[in-house]
């Protein structure tokens, strides 16, 4: 009786290749086929190996991590050899499919398993079988084409399905991604009607070919296939190119005035987050689209191999059985093993399943059309439209009181940034404003990454707007263009116990700012980039540098001196003090040890350096990039008169100077290493391309 009721039961698992036939054509289809997607997908994940290995030397790599876009720059190595593993294991796949067809002299997908003859001996002989034996049957048991995982194995069927399950539900979580930070409408739309029929398609070809599982296999592994090929390749491939007829590879990034156009800098902020890897995470998530189309092309090419080799037609329908032992004489574990996978094959095969993914579809479908019925904006220079949200998003909003008619007062304002969604904000700028008062609705901009002004005079910015940690998490950059602000000093807004220590810029540029609180360090964060370029500080604030700036520029800005602090900051790697009142550096500080890079002393009225710049210099000396600038000083002057021969000496020698008072022959090519006499804005805010595009 046991024999009779499973038997008929467990012959609806091995109805694999049934009636399954494919003509010549159609195989040298498959064929080409398999090999191009593996060449594609070796081509694709070999660049991107090439790429993240080469990166860290580029000078693009410096404003990914500024920004911190992606991942940081000391992971690109480990990044680049997990997909320089993927690139190899597709160039082998290929390369092994053309030795075997040569070998073969005929179109061949891959060599078929023959299982070793030790288990066909018999139970005494299998037991002096070695541990090599042992561990290939156990593999075999489990990856061959008949084993747990394999292709014609009786679990797979559902194992097929979680494998769907869980793609689709990473390519979901993609979509979702897309819709937050891809504003091009096109690529959406793509993703989105992929990802769409990729659920549709389930439900479709199971139900098609549901009388014949070689078919129904290789369709529904060629659909998943395509959209893992068009996941883990297509959508940043598309990107890339998009973004790569600005890239200059001769310097290793793009345009440097890019990076200062709103625009392209958040368009750039979001769609880098496609292109590159974000996090382990994300790492490990595009790796399992890539592992997936690899199992996929390896599963088909089983498949194919199956079906167009004479094995496949003489193998037993039931290997467990010819195997482990005779039908008729199973014991208890092997019927509880036939009943799960009789129930394995009900559940694979349930309805109820297939509709849910047709449903997703629809789901999916539906939230992105809702979507796109939200209104477009004016104020919204980039508009996303995120899945799930009711309000239009903004990544990039501009406040222009010109256009929009108001002076910058609290409600007019609050008016306007209630129209979008507050959450999907990453940069807002605000320009020529007379009277600009900051509403507390500035404290729920959480993704805020820039906040920038021009051209605006700030009346108001109260605590209950500050920025402030816990509602601003993210922002990276602070900017103030022509601006000024009440007195001359900083609004409570900028001076909150809690303040963001995530800003890495900022800065004031030509505005009357001219005092600084005193406990001003112990509320900004340390280690930031600071721009007070032309401002109108007269006295350098002390609390200033024990902020310990990373770079400060304060070019323009009427100070006479500087502490000797400021040369002693440990991380300090840039210093532009060009077009200030100092007449000398301090004489007492002690040896340079921090990785300064440049100073920049031009327009000022130094004439002579003390001694202790000597070993800085000596060590930092290029003559294709001077570490010292002092174009327009006293000093440039006589030195291209000593040049010229106008003169023997430099007026301002002392007993304990630098060695750039030297005069002597010798030491003439030294001195044009050591200081550059052009004009130099390194690093400097491009005031001038900003005027350009913040106008009306």
């Amino acid at each position: 009786m046991t024999t009779v009721r499973n038997g008929p039961r467990l012959s609806l698992l091995d109805r694999v290749n049934v009636d399954t036939h494919f003509t010549p054509t159609a195989v040298r289809l498959w064929w080409i086929g398999l090999l191009s997607l593996h060449l594609v997908g070796g081509l694709f994940f070999g660049l991107v190996f090439a790429a993240y290995w080469n990166m860290p030397g580029l000078a693009v790599t410096t404003f990914l991590d500024f920004y911190q876009i992606g991942m940081k720059s000391e992971n690109f190595r480990a990044i680049a050899a997990t997909h320089g593993v993927i690139a190899g294991l597709h160039v082998f796949s290929a390369l092994t499919m053309i030795a075997r067809s040569l070998r073969n002299k005929r179109l061949t997908f891959r060599s078929n398993f023959h299982p070793p003859r030790h288990l066909h001996r018999h139970k005494s002989q299998r037991r002096q079988e070695n541990l090599g034996g042992t561990i290939y049957r156990y593999a075999a048991a489990v990856f061959c084409r008949r084993g747990f995982f394999g292709s014609e194995g009786p679990y797979y069927d559902l194992l097929l399905l979680c494998r769907e399950t869980i793609e689709t539900t990473l390519q979901t979580s993609q979509g979702l991604r897309m819709s937050r930070n891809v504003p091009r409408l096109c690529l959406n739309r793509f993703y989105v009607a992929l990802l769409v029929i990729n659920c549709w398609c389930t439900a479709l070809v199971h139900h098609t070919f549901r009388h014949n599982k070689t078919k129904m296999r290789l369709v529904a592994l060629l659909s998943d296939c395509f959209l893992d090929l068009v996941t883990s390749v297509g959508i940043p491939l598309l990107l890339v190119i998009s973004y790569a007829q600005e890239f200059d590879v001769a310097t290793g990034n793009f345009n440097i005035l890019r990076w200062f156009q709103d625009r392209w800098l958040v368009n750039a902020m979001n769609e880098f987050n496609i292109i590159l890897i974000l996090s382990w995470s994300d790492l490990a998530t595009r790796m399992v689209f890539a592992v997936s189309m690899l199992s996929n092309l390896n599963t088909m090419e089983g498949l194919m191999t199956a079906v167009t080799t004479k094995d496949s037609n003489n193998t037993p329908t039931n290997p467990r059985g010819a195997t482990i032992a005779p039908f008729d004489k199973q014991n208890a574990t092997n019927q509880t093993q036939n009943v799960a996978a009789v129930w394995t094959e009900r559940v694979a095969s349930s309805r109820l399943l297939r509709f849910a993914f047709f449903c997703w579809g629809i789901v999916i479908l539906g939230v992105h059309i809702h979507a796109e019925a939200n209104p477009m904006l004016p104020q919204c220079l980039v508009q996303v439209r995120p899945w799930g949200i009711s309000k239009p998003a903004c990544s990039l909003v501009l406040l222009n009181c010109i256009t929009d008619a108001t002076d910058g007062e609290n409600e007019q304002v609050a008016a306007q940034w209630n129209q979008f969604d507050a959450h999907s904000v990453k940069a807002l700028l605000v320009r020529n404003c007379p009277r600009l008062t900051v509403p507390p609705i500035f404290t729920t901009f959480y993704t805020l990454q820039t906040f920038k002004v021009y051209n605006t005079t700030i009346v108001e910015w109260k605590e209950d707007a500050a920025l402030n940690q816990v509602d601003h998490p993210m922002i990276q950059a602070v900017m103030f263009i022509r601006v000024n602000v009440t007195n001359g000093e900083l609004p409570p807004g900028l001076l909150s116990p809690t303040f963001p220590p995530t800003l890495n810029i900022i800065g004031f540029v030509v505005s009357n700012l001219r005092v600084f609180p005193d406990d001003l360090h112990t509320k900004w964060p340390r280690y930031a980039t600071i721009h007070l370029d032309t401002t109108q500080f007269t006295e350098f604030p002390d609390t200033l540098w024990k902020i310990r700036p990373t770079a400060l520029m304060m070019p323009y800005t009427p100070i006479e001196r500087v502490p000797k602090e400021l040369f002693e900051l440990e991380a300090m790697w840039y210093l532009d003090l060009a077009g200030t009142k100092l007449s000398a550096l301090p004489e007492d500080v002690p040896l340079l040890i921090n990785p300064l890079v440049g100073i920049n002393l031009g327009g000022t009225n130094i004439s002579s350096f003390p001694s202790w710049i000597d070993p800085w210099l000596e060590r930092m000396a290029n003559p294709l990039s001077p570490p010292l600038a002092a174009s327009g000083s006293p000093y440039c002057f006589e030195r291209e008169q000593i040049f010229a021969g106008n003169r023997t000496a430099f007026s301002a020698m002392k007993s304990n100077s630098s060695m750039l008072m030297q005069s002597t022959e010798a030491n003439r090519p030294f001195l044009s290493n050591a200081v550059n006499c052009q004009p130099c804005f390194l690093y400097r805010f491009a005031l001038a391309f900003e005027d350009t595009f913040q106008t009306l």
